[in-house]
């Protein structure tokens, strides 16, 4: 399974939402966590060039949220 880095307002953003991703906590503040295959995948095909995971990451859940209250 992938490593990936998040920020640590992505990782609060998601906690928001869902449990929170477990992982270990990186001295400069971001986490280290893993994520499926097929996640990865999934991540890279909705990722903007130049574009963090984390923003990314942050950037689907502002959009599944706002589809969410437009229900």
């Amino acid at each position: 399974m992938p490593d990936i880095e998040i920020t640590e307002e992505c990782r609060a953003l998601i906690a928001s939402v869902i449990e929170p991703p477990t992982g270990r906590r990186l001295p400069n503040g971001n986490w280290r966590t893993e994520i499926d295959a097929a996640t990865w995948q999934w991540l890279q095909r909705l990722r903007r060039q130049g574009e963090s995971i984390s923003d990314c990451i942050i950037r689907m859940v502002i959009i599944s949220l706002h589809k969410r209250g437009l229900q």
